[in-house]
Order: structure tokens, then sequence, then C-alpha cells
């Protein structure tokens, strides 16, 4: 006899009754009488916008693929042990262009009840399983058939071809392992996985697990079995498969904290695998330093490191599978010192993710910026540790640097942004979360003091290791473990609130015994800005330096609240260098005495105070505060500094020549000239055993410098024929012909000076070159220096096969800054709009928008506002790259209507 639900329901009341009646004499009381309530299954009907519901979580998953990549597509099978908190007749999961075959799930006493798969219920791939009826609460695993097309934009499961060779690859971070496989796609889930992949015979495949086991299938067919792997979040999972060349390193030896080597192998595509080596030889050095730092041995019991032919980002930390573009990790003889480096900083960062982001994982995209800022700032010091030459103990500060132009625009957001909205998570992944995150725990670790924060960061691995940690967590770990409680403020007053502190640091001494810092502090904002500066507050740990005749000495008080006074001690100073070793997280202007008295002595300066100084006068500049006068008066004191700070002041050039008319530049040129031309002879009369590596940076970057903006036409003729040469103008390309350091200024002469004839060879060079940073040093180069006619041709060669969605990219936006011919570059744009943007990379999709900040005008502003808007349906996710473009544009056009009259007159006399 069937029973209804409701049926069955009462015959169990009417059981338990009976059993009741059976065991005593004793008569049940009325409670016990009354019917056990019907639980309602769990059915949301509104879509979820951001997080999946609660009440439903993945406890592991199985997967099993066939892929080739020869093929447009894949099929898959994935089962997903699930823990209902309630009875459900609805889950909420994501998937996204799959083909679903079959959805069922399976309970634990091996029922099989059927379901139907909905998809693309709202953004992100959003979708649904309906159930033939309610799954009961308790341990469930869901079951998936599907097929689904390898995605053509560097994203989830891609194909990339190089040289006529396809290859697969993935990238599931921030949210596109749902391309891969319905899943729960969120950080907050953290399972095992266990991956089997049949791919074709003698094809390499690549996992997050070690290989296990490998079964020929016939028919060209072989089945390679993973490990299952410790708790990872979806964005973790790695796959690459294709005829990848393997190296196999030395493995990372045994340690106290581990009892068992690392087997370490690394991958590239056919041809490339020589240039693996350098980067291998160095993990061992990474990971044993990190291991130490940690005190938690490396967490994945193998590591491979992949060179794939085409990615997005520059590389991702799958836990025990690294992904990498090519040009950040291969290596050979043409590569440059500073690309070198760049290489090796990446390799630090990833090998970092492996404890922090992958061991411990934040619970939600709002504080991804804990891995990536954490990720950054360790980088660094790993190389610090095992490079201690190199000058890597400023580069946190450089670093931050870098992140300020983002930071001072209104439309910035803050280190710690909400995301309310698939949409939102984009916004994560920028020079904010990165490099203002990384500066901004330098800044912490420096206040704390480097051991006491290293104790926090070790309490918060053991605390949360295999688990999700939210920024509160990461707070409280640090206070404890540094026994610094009120840490906790301040870095709460950084992460959640955007912009730069401006200090205005104020020196004076009304009597001899009556010295006395006067520190304002605001938001720091350029000329033109619409921040309200006065509105925001910041907990700053600042330090100051202070010279007076009784020596010199360093000043340290938490600055709460607008206006803070420091008296010192009796003494009068006769300088300040208002942030001391230069790790603060803020600008500062000064009163014209104490500036006076820094530009005087800035060698007696550390090398982080002589970058913050020199950044000091860029910024003063562009926000109104510091006259031409001074700011080259302090550009020409920084000369005699560390290489860096020269560096730093020379930023500002291209920003003073945007300034000036084409008849008005010689003055400016000639400057520059003459304040670094001397230094850069001085560096480059010396053999490079002489110098080290921060004069060799300094020396490449101020031979750039001067062949733009000084005055060497024997040096640029030189240049010319060997970039001719490196081409091939004129016969045989020789890629010897150029030093690597020296590609991008060359080209820049070349496209200059070569016309059509080196435009030819250029484009034909390129097509024959596999060398990603090569190739996208001349298409960026062709695409911002070339004439009219060779802009249009760059723009619609890139259109059609032989180019990368990353090239198309470059070519665009660097086209947007072609000088005189900017207006023939994006009338191409807008032409080929819809032709573009399917070629491009997923992510760079919304970013595209951003190319509205190259524009200086209102009125080019706000057409190119109006034809992105009325393009929001193809680039979800635009809002902000359009509204940082649009605020660029605007400070372009105020700094001007400020300060080129005046620029214009301090050159008219050189």
């Amino acid at each position: 006899m069937k029973l209804s639900r409701f049926g069955t329901v009462l015959l169990g009341a009417a059981s338990v009754l009976a059993l009741a009646a059976c065991g005593n004499d004793t008569s049940p009381d009325k409670a016990s009488l009354t019917p056990t309530p019907i639980v309602q299954p769990v059915s949301q009907e509104t879509p979820p916008a951001g997080q999946l519901p609660e009440g439903v979580t993945p406890t592991a998953y199985r997967l099993d693929l066939k892929t080739d990549p020869r093929e447009m597509g894949f099929s898959g099978t994935v089962e997903i042990d699930v823990d209902l908190n309630a009875p459900h007749s609805r889950i909420w999961l994501h998937s996204v262009d799959q083909d679903i075959l079959l959805a069922q799930a399976v309970l634990a006493d091996g029922t099989i009840i059927p379901a139907t798969f909905t998809g693309d219920q709202a953004p992100g791939g959003v979708s649904r399983l309906d159930f033939e009826s309610p799954l009961p609460a308790g341990k469930v695993t869901l079951e998936l058939d599907y097929t689904a097309p390898y995605n053509m934009g560097l994203a989830g499961l891609y194909k990339a071809v190089q040289s006529n060779t396809d290859y697969l690859a993935t990238q599931m971070e921030p949210i596109d392992a749902r391309r891969m496989l319905p899943s729960f796609d969120e950080p907050r889930f953290k399972t095992p996985w266990t991956v089997t992949v049949t791919a074709p015979t003698g094809m390499a495949v690549v996992a997050n697990g070690a290989e296990t086991e490998t079964e020929e299938l016939g028919d060209g067919w072989t089945r390679h079995a993973f490990a299952t792997t410790r708790p990872i979040q979806s964005y973790l999972l790695a796959l690459a498969v294709g005829p990848y060349e393997m190296v196999t390193g030395n493995p990372i030896p045994a340690t106290e904290l581990r009892s068992d080597p690392v087997p370490l192998r690394a991958f590239a595509a056919i041809g490339k695998s020589g240039k693996l080596s350098d980067a291998v030889d160095i993990t061992d050095e990474m990971v044993l330093w990190q291991e130490s730092y940690f005190d938690y041995p490396y967490p994945y019991g193998k590591l491979d490191l992949i060179a794939v032919p085409e990615f997005a980002y520059g590389a991702m930390e799958n836990a025990g599978a690294i992904i990498y573009r090519e040009g950040a990790l291969l290596i050979d003889d043409q590569t440059s010192l500073s690309h070198r480096r760049g290489i090796f900083t990446t390799h630090a960062h990833e090998l970092g993710h492996q404890w922090f982001g992958n061991l411990v994982t934040p619970k939600w995209w709002n504080d991804i910026w804990l891995n990536e800022a954490f990720a950054t700032w360790i980088s660094l010091k790993t190389m610090n540790a095992i490079d201690p030459e190199g000058g890597w103990e400023l580069a946190p500060i450089m670093t931050g640097l870098t992140a300020m132009g983002t930071d001072s625009l209104v439309t910035a957001r803050q280190i710690r942004n909400p995301i309310n909205a698939n949409g939102d998570i984009l916004d994560a992944f920028d020079a904010i979360t990165y490099r203002k995150g990384g500066s901004v725990l330098n800044m912490f670790e420096t206040y704390l003091g480097q051991d006491a924060f290293r104790e926090g960061i070790r309490l918060h691995m053991r605390r949360f290791a295999d688990g999700v940690a939210d920024a509160d967590d990461f707070m409280q770990s640090l206070a404890e473990g540094s026994g610094q409680p009120g840490v906790v403020d301040a870095f709460t007053s950084y992460i959640n609130q955007p912009g730069i502190p401006a200090l205005d640091v104020q020196v004076t001494c009304e009597a001899p015994d009556a010295g006395l810092i006067t520190v304002t502090q605001k938001r720091y904002a350029p000329l033109g800005s619409q921040i309200d500066t006065g509105a925001q507050t910041w907990n700053i740990p600042f330090a100051a330096r202070v010279s007076s005749p009784s020596g010199d000495g360093i000043v340290r008080q938490m600055l709460v609240g607008q206006t803070t006074e420091i008296p010192l001690d009796g003494a009068c100073a006769d300088w300040v260098m208002p942030n001391a070793g230069g790790t603060g997280y803020w600008r500062f202007d000064t009163n014209p005495e104490n500036l006076a008295a820094l530009t005087e002595n800035l060698t007696t300066l550390s090398g982080g105070e002589q970058i913050m100084f020199a950044d000091a006068l860029g910024s003063g500049f562009k926000a109104g505060r510091i006259s031409t006068e001074d700011l080259l008066d302090g550009i020409e004191a920084t000369v005699d500094g560390h290489p860096f700070a020269v560096a730093t002041a020379a930023d500002i050039i291209p920003t003073l020549d945007s300034l000036l008319a084409s008849d008005d530049k010689a003055g400016l040129h000639a400057w520059v000239q003459s304040v670094f031309g001397p230094l850069a002879d001085r560096l480059d009369s010396q053999p490079a055993t002489a110098l080290d590596p921060k004069d060799i940076l300094l020396r490449d970057e101020l031979y750039s410098l001067l062949l733009t903006y000084g005055d060497l036409p024997e040096e640029r003729a030189v240049l010319f024929e060997r970039a001719k040469a490196y081409v091939g103008v004129d016969g045989e390309p020789d890629p010897k012909a150029i030093a690597p350091e020296d590609l991008s200024a060359a080209m820049t002469v070349g496209v200059q000076e070569g016309g059509q004839d080196f435009y030819d060879a250029a484009i034909a060079y390129v097509q024959s070159s596999t060398n990603q940073t090569e190739r996208a040093t001349i298409l960026r180069t062709i695409a911002s220096e070339s004439d009219e006619r060779g802009l249009a041709d760059i723009m619609k060669a890139v259109q059609g096969n032989g180019f990368s969605g990353n090239e198309v990219y470059t070519v665009m936006t660097s086209a947007m800054y072609n000088g005189e011919n900017q207006v023939t570059a994006w009338n191409i744009f807008k032409a080929s709009f819809d032709n573009i943007l399917p070629l491009i990379p997923e992510i760079r999709k919304p970013q595209i928008a951003g190319i509205t900040g190259s524009f200086c005008t209102a009125a080019e502003t706000e057409e190119a506002s109006t034809f992105f808007e009325s393009h929001a349906d193809q680039i979800p996710g635009y809002e902000r790259s359009l509204a940082q473009g649009v605020e660029r544009s605007q400070l372009c056009s105020a700094l001007k209507a400020a300060k080129a009259e005046e620029v214009k007159a301090a050159f008219e006399d050189n």
C-alpha cells in the first residue's frame, strides 16, 4: 500500500504509542501524545545575489573528467557530498555554460532521488536543483553528469594555442571553478578533492594532488588518478593537460618541521622547458625560509610549477600546482634584471599563498585582501632573506607608492571592501588589495616589531589551519601573538576606509627649550579632487626622525584625532623627517623651513626616508602645495641619494612633460639632461660587476628616461640601428642586437624613427615569436608610438588570428595613449568594440572602461563615459573602472589648468 508523506507521519506516531504501551505500566502524559510537528523542507524561491544560502555544506568532491585539448569541449561527472542542516527540496549552487545530462541525489541508504537542474537564475551562474521528493537532513551525495565547452577567455578550464598546438589550463579565482564543474563555488567551503582525468595517451596531466595511478584504456586514452587533497576551496582547483614538457627538480629537503622531502617538478610548452631551471633552482630556498617563518611545514605534499602558454594573471597559487603566465616563470639570457626580479617576486608570492590563503582561507571575498596583501608582503620579505644585497628591504615602500595613485581617487575603495553581489568580486583584485594592503602590513610589522608580528602570524596559522578566517580573526591573532591589543583599532582604521592619510607636519620652536611638532591629519587629495579632506581620521602609528644639536632620534606616537602636539623634550629640531624609516603609509607636507632643511640634508636620511621625501615632492606638486621651483630643487637634491629615491623623484617627469605644449618642451628636456645625465654617465662608465642591483636598475631607468626626455641624438641613432637589426628590417632578425633591459627603449626609438619598414618588420617578428614578454613589449610600443597609419594597422591586425586575448587588450589600451593620434585610436576602438570584446580575457572586459582615464578634457570624458554606459550589458562590473577613469581624466584637466603656466615659466630659462 502506498502511503502519502502525511500518512507515513501518522503511522510513525502510532508506532511510538504502541511501543510506549508495551514498555511499562505507566500511562503517557499529554505531552508524549502530541504528534511530532511536520518540518517543511527548505525551498528558497529568490536566487541568491551573493553568498549561497546557509544550511548546505559541501564536505567532499569526487570529480571525473574526460578531456582532449584538440577538441572544443569536455565531459565530466561530479559527486559532491553535502551536509544538510534541514530537509531540502531545493538546493542553490553554481554552474556556468554546462549542459547537465543527469542530476540526482543519493541518500545514505542508497536511495536515489532524481533532480531537475535549472541554470542561469542570477548573475554568476547561480543555478538550482529541485528534487522529486525532499532530501532529509544529514549527509547526501549530489551526482551530476555534464558536458561543457572549453572557455576561450582564460577562465575556468580553458584552451590556449601556441605554435598551432593546443593546451589546457585552469584559472578558477575568483568565481570560475563553476565553469569547469557544478559546484558550491565560494571560499568559505573547503573540502578534500579527489580527481581523475582521462586524456589522450602521452599528454601530461597535472592536478593538485600527486598522481597515484595511470591506466591505459585503449583507443589512445589514458586515465590518470590523483591523490585526495587536503581541504581546499574550489578556486584553488588546478588542472593542466597537453603536450607540456616536464623538468624534475631536486626534492625540497626534509626539515625538523617536515620529515619527508617535497617532490618538485616544473612544466612548460614544447621547446621551453630549458627556461625553467632558474625558477626551479631557487624554489627550495624560498620554501625552506617560508616554512621557518610560519613554523609550519609546507602543507601540500608535492609542488608543481606550470608555465602555461596564455594566462590572464601573472600566476595563481593553486594548492600544490601553481600556474604561471610564461613571462612570470621562464628565464633565459634575454631576461632583464628587472624582469628576473619580478619573476622571483611573483614566485615567492605564490609560494607564500600556500600558507596564507590556501592553508588558511578568507571566509568571503571582502577579506581576499588578507590573501593578496600578505603574499605581496611576504614575497618581498622572502627575497630580502635570500638576496640580502638586492635592496628588497625597501621594496614594500616602493610597492606602497604604486598603490597611491589609485588611493588618491575619491572613487578608491577601502582595503576591506563590502562584497554584496557576484559583480563586486572582481573589484577586490587591484592595487589597493595587493600593494596598499602589503604596505600597511609592512607598517604594522614595523610598529609591532618583527618578532612580535611573526608570533601573531604563527598563532593565526595554528588556529585556522585547513579552515577559514576573517579580518577580525587575523587582527585578534596579531594582538594576542604580539601582546599588543591596541593594534586592532589602528589596523581597523586603515582597512575599513579608503584614502591616504596626509599629515601636515609643522616644526616650531618658540624658545630654545620649546621644540614642538604639530601634526594635523586629513585625507590626501590632488588638485581638482572632490574628496572631503577633513571627513576622515586614522589611528596612525606615527614615527618621525628628529635631528637636533644633541643628535638624531625617533619620536613615536599613535595619532588619534585630527591634531596632535608632540613636544621635543626641551630641544629644538634642526629638521624633522615625518616618516622615520619610510615604512608609514601616509604622505606628508611640512613648513617651508623644514622642507628646505630636509632638502639640504637629504643624503643623511635613510633610503626609505629619501623615497618618501621624493614622493612628498611629487604628491605635493599634484595637490598644489609645492611650487614647480621647490619641486625641481627637491628632485635635484635626490640625484646624490639612494637609487630608489632618484627613480621615485623622476616619476613626476612624464607629468611635467604632459603639461607642456610641444613647442615648450625643450627647456624641460634640457633640464632632464643636465640633472640626470651626469649620474647616468657615472653609472654607465662603471663595469656591471662594480654595481649593485639597485644601481643597475637605476642605470637602466635613467637610460630610458634620457632617451625620452633628454638630449641623446647619438645614442638614439645607435639604438635605432640595433632596433632595426633586432626585428630584421634589412635581413634576418637578430635577437642579440639589443640588451634585454633596453628592449622597450629600442622599440620606442624604432617605431618613432623607422616608418612603415620598421612597422612591417616588427609585426613579422612578433608573429614569429612565442616569447610573451617580448611580444607584449613590441605590441605595446607600436600601439602607443606609431603614426596614424601604423596605429590603425595594429588595431586592426590584433583582431585577426595569431594574437592572444591579453595582446588584444594591451594594444587597445596602449593605443589610447598615442598622443596626437588618440582621436584615431578612440574612433577605431568604438567602431571595433563588438569585435574586440569577445577576444579579450573575461577579467579584462569590465576593466576596459578604465581607458576613459586616457582623456584630459571634459568633452572627451563625457563622450567616453556615455559610450561605455550604453554598452553596460556587455561589460557587467564595469562601474568602478569607468568611475576611476572619469576621475583620472578630470584630475588631469584640473592639474593642467592649475599648473601648466607655472611649469612653462619654470623651464623657459633652461
